[in-house]
C-alpha cells in the first residue's frame, strides 16, 4: 500500500484460552471487522490485531486437568479461535499469541523500563483472589459469601510476595487524560464510572506472582523467581504486535474493542503502563455490551455459551453479522433470541433488500434482456432518487463512531426509498420506453450503491450481488458509473424466510397454563420502552402502528387507538408504559403484541410517561409488575389504575420506575386503560 494512505489501527481484545470461543468473541472480532473493511475501502491502511492471551493460573489449572503441558493445552486450543474468524470471513492482518518468544521478550523490555524508572516495587500482597477472573477482588466488590459477581464462584484468601506497580502515581496524569481527550472513555456512559473511580483513590496493582505458586508465564527480567501477571503481559501485545510485524508507525491505536468487564484494566492500568514506559495514549477505547441469554451474561463457568461456529451454520453467516450489529445500539446489553434473528431477517435482508434486487434484475431481464439500459431522460423522481443516494458523509459519520445500528437504519431507509419509488412509479406499466431505460438505469445503480455500503457488514452477499450483475469491485476513493450495454449475469436469490419450529413456543404456553395464575397488580408485566417509530394503520384510520424498544433488543409492535389524540411527531421518542404480558393479537390485520398505558377522562387522552431507561419494570409499593404469564385484555381491565393529574395508583399507592414517579403528559384524572 501507498505510505500516503493514513493509517488506522483497531484491535480486539486477546481471547483468553482457557476454552472454546463463544459468541461474545465473534461479536467483538465482527464488530472490529466491519470497522476495518470499512476503513479500507475508504482509502485508509488497516492493521487489524486480534490474538489469544495464553499465560496465567487458569491455563495452568486447565492443563493440569488434561494432564498436559501449558503449551500442549494453549497449542490445542488456538484452531478454535482461528476457525471462529476463518467461518465468519474475519480479516484480521495478524494472530498474536502471547506465548511468542517476540511477545515475551518485549514485555519483558517494557518491565524493566517501568522498573528503572522507580514505577515497580517488591511487596506483599494479601487478599481475595478469583482464579477465574485472575484478579483480586475487594470484599465491597464481592457478593454475599465473597462470591465473584462475575463467575458466581467464591474467591480464595491469597497472601503472596508480589511486584507491585505504582498506579497510585498516575492517578493526577489519567484524570487529566480523560478530560483532554473525552472520545478516549466510549461509549459516553461508560466513562462517569471509570472516572469516579478513579476520583476515589487508587492502589498499586500486583503485576508478579512468585513461581512458587505459578509458574507458566513470563519471567520478571529482573527477579527470576517472579513471572507476570496477566495484565502486564497482555495488555502490551497490542505493542508487540506492531514491534514484530515491523509497524510501529500505525502507534497509536485508533480503536481498542473490549467487552465492558475488562473496560477498567484497558483505560485505566493500560493507559498508566504505557506512561510509565513512555508511549503515546491510544486515542478511543470502546467498550461493548453483553449479549444476554435468558438474562445471564454468556460464561463458560455458568455453561450458557453460544457456539458462533454452530449459529453461523445454522442461521447463515452473513445474516448473523448483520443481526449482531443491527439488533441495538453498539455498547447496550442485548439479548440473542432465535424469534428476533428470525424477524430481522425476514423482515429486513429478505423483504427489504433481497427483494429489491431481485426485482431489479427481473425487470432488466424481461425489459431489456439483461443490459443496463441509458439514463436520458431522468424525470424529477429519478434525479431525487439518485441525488438521495448520496449519504456517504452520513454513513462514514455513523461508522466512525462505531454507530453500527444507525449506520444500518440510514442504509435501510434508503432501500426502502427505492422499494417505494419502485411501487409508486410501476416500470411494468410505463409505456414510454426512454422513461423506462431511465428508472431501469437508476434502480440498477442503486443496486450497485447498496451492495457497496452493505459489503462491510456482509461480505459474501455483496459479492453475490456483484456477480449476478457483473459489477465489479469498488471503494469509495473511485467509482466508475454503469455503463449503458452493461450485460448482468444470472438470477441468485439472496435470502431464504426462516420458519422456526413452534415447539418450544409451546413448551412455553403449556408451562405458563400450569403456572399459578395470580391476580391484581402482580399479574401484570409493565415495562418502560422508548417510541421509535410511528406510522398510520393502512386501513383503519383511528389506529397507529408503534414500533416502541423495551431494551435489550425487545422491538414490540403495537396497534394503538392514540391516532384522534396525538401526531406522530409527538409520540416519537416518548418513554411510555407497555403491557408487556398481553397476549398478541391482530387489530385491523396488523399483529399487535401488547398495550400503551393511557389515562382518560371520557373526553382527553394522556400518555402514562416515566423518567427511566428502557427496560425498567414498574413498581407499586413493595410489588413489582414484572410476571411471565400472559394475560388476556379482560384481565387487564380487571387490575383497576387511576390517574390523580400528577401520578398514576394502584389501590392508592403511586406506580414507580426506579423509584420515580409515572405521571401522564397532560395531566389527566381518570382512569388507566
Amino acid at each position: 500500500m501507498s505510505d500516503n494512505k493514513k493509517k488506522f489501527y483497531i484491535t480486539t481484545p486477546i481471547f483468553y484460552a482457557s476454552g472454546k470461543p463463544h459468541l461474545g468473541h465473534a461479536y467483538t472480532s465482527i464488530a472490529c471487522d466491519v470497522l476495518a473493511r470499512w476503513k479500507r475501502k475508504t482509502g485508509h491502511e488497516v492493521f487489524f490485531l486480534t490474538g489469544t492471551d495464553e499465560h496465567g493460573q487458569k491455563v495452568a489449572e486447565k492443563a493440569k486437568e488434561n494432564k498436559i503441558s501449558e503449551q500442549e493445552y494453549v497449542d490445542s486450543l488456538i484452531p478454535n479461535f482461528k476457525k471462529v474468524l476463518e467461518t465468519l470471513n474475519i480479516t484480521n492482518d495478524f494472530f498474536i499469541r502471547t506465548t511468542n518468544e517476540q511477545h515475551k521478550a518485549f514485555v519483558q523490555k517494557m518491565l524493566s523500563l517501568c522498573y528503572e524508572k522507580g514505577d515497580i516495587y517488591l511487596g506483599e500482597y494479601e487478599g481475595l483472589y478469583c482464579v477465574g477472573c485472575e484478579r483480586y477482588y475487594t470484599q465491597t466488590e464481592l457478593l454475599e459469601g465473597n462470591i465473584c459477581p462475575d463467575h458466581k464462584k467464591p474467591c480464595v484468601q491469597m497472601k503472596e510476595e508480589s511486584y507491585f506497580f505504582k498506579l497510585s502515581k498516575y492517578q493526577d496524569k489519567l484524570l487529566e487524560l480523560f478530560e483532554k481527550n473525552p472520545q478516549f472513555l466510549s461509549p459516553n456512559q461508560h466513562a462517569n464510572e471509570i472516572i469516579n473511580r478513579v476520583k476515589e483513590g487508587l492502589r498499586d496493582i500486583s503485576i508478579s506472582r512468585n513461581k512458587k505458586t505459578l509458574t507458566w508465564g513470563i519471567e520478571i527480567p529482573f527477579d527470576k523467581n517472579h513471572v507476570t501477571y496477566v495484565w502486564f503481559d497482555a495488555l502490551f501485545n497490542y505493542l508487540s504486535a506492531l514491534d514484530m510485524n515491523e509497524k510501529m508507525e500505525f502507534w497509536p491505536a485508533d480503536v481498542h474493542l473490549v467487552g465492558k468487564e475488562i473496560n477498567w484494566f484497558h483505560t485505566v492500568y493500560w493507559p498508566a503502563f504505557l506512561m510509565s514506559a513512555g508511549f503515546e495514549m491510544p486515542k478511543k477505547v470502546f467498550a461493548h455490551g453483553w449479549w444476554t441469554v435468558e438474562g445471564h451474561k454468556m460464561s463458560k463457568s455458568l455453561g450458557n455459551v453460544l457456539d458462533p461456529i454452530q449459529l453461523s451454520e445454522e442461521l447463515g453467516k452473513d445474516q448473523l453479522r448483520y443481526y449482531l450489529l443491527s439488533i441495538g445500539t453498539f455498547g447496550d446489553d442485548l439479548n440473542f433470541t432465535k424469534e428476533s434473528f428470525a424477524e430481522k431477517i425476514n423482515n429486513e435482508l429478505n423483504n427489504d433488500f433481497g427483494n429489491l434486487v431481485s426485482r431489479v434484475h427481473t425487470l432488466l431481464t424481461k425489459y431489456f434482456g439483461g443490459s443496463v439500459p441509458s439514463a436520458e431522460k431522468l424525470d424529477k423522481e429519478e434525479v431525487e432518487l439518485t441525488m438521495s443516494l448520496n449519504f456517504f458523509p452520513d454513513f462514514d459519520a455513523h461508522m466512525s463512531a462505531l454507530r453500527f445500528k444507525e449506520a444500518l437504519d440510514l442504509l435501510w431507509e434508503k432501500i426502502r426509498t427505492v422499494n417505494a419509488y419502485i411501487n409508486k412509479v410501476e416500470p411494468w406499466k410505463i409505456q414510454d420506453t426512454k422513461r423506462l431505460e431511465s428508472v431501469l438505469s437508476v434502480l440498477t445503480f442503486a443496486v450497485q450503491t447498496f451492495a457497496r455500503y452493505i459489503e462491510c457488514f456482509m461480505p459474501e452477499t455483496a459479492q453475490r450481488i456483484r456477480k449476478q450483475y457483473n459489477f465489479e469491485e469498488q471503494d469509495f476513493s473511485s467509482f466508475t458509473a454503469i455503463p449503458a450495454g452493461h450485460k448482468i449475469g444470472e438470477k441468485d436469490n439472496l435470502f431464504s424466510k426462516i420458519t422456526l419450529e413452534k415447539k418450544a413456543e409451546t413448551k412455553k404456553e403449556d408451562s405458563e397454563k400450569k403456572e399459578e395464575k395470580k391476580t391484581g397488580f402482580a399479574s401484570l408485566n409493565l415495562t418502560v420502552g422508548e417510541i421509535i417509530e410511528v406510522s398510520e394503520h393502512p386501513d383503519a384510520e383511528k389506529l397507529f402502528i408503534e414500533k416502541i424498544d423495551l431494551g435489550n433488543g425487545d422491538i414490540r409492535q403495537i396497534v394503538s387507538g392514540l391516532r384522534a389524540y396525538y401526531t406522530k411527531e409527538e409520540m416519537l421518542h416518548k418513554k411510555v408504559i407497555v403491557v408487556a404480558n398481553l397476549k398478541p393479537a391482530k387489530l385491523r390485520g396488523v399483529r399487535s403484541e401488547g398495550m400503551i398505558l393511557a389515562a382518560d377522562d371520557e373526553e382527553h387522552v394522556g400518555l402514562v410517561l416515566a423518567d427511566a431507561e428502557r427496560g425498567t419494570q414498574i413498581s407499586c409499593g413493595k410489588l413489582q409488575a414484572n410476571a411471565t404469564t400472559r394475560i388476556t385484555v379482560d384481565d387487564f381491565f380487571a387490575v383497576e389504575m387511576k390517574s390523580t393529574g400528577k401520578e398514576i395508583h394502584y389501590e392508592n399507592t403511586a406506580l414507580t420506575a426506579n423509584k420515580k414517579a409515572l405521571y401522564t403528559d397532560r395531566n389527566i384524572v381518570g382512569n388507566v386503560r
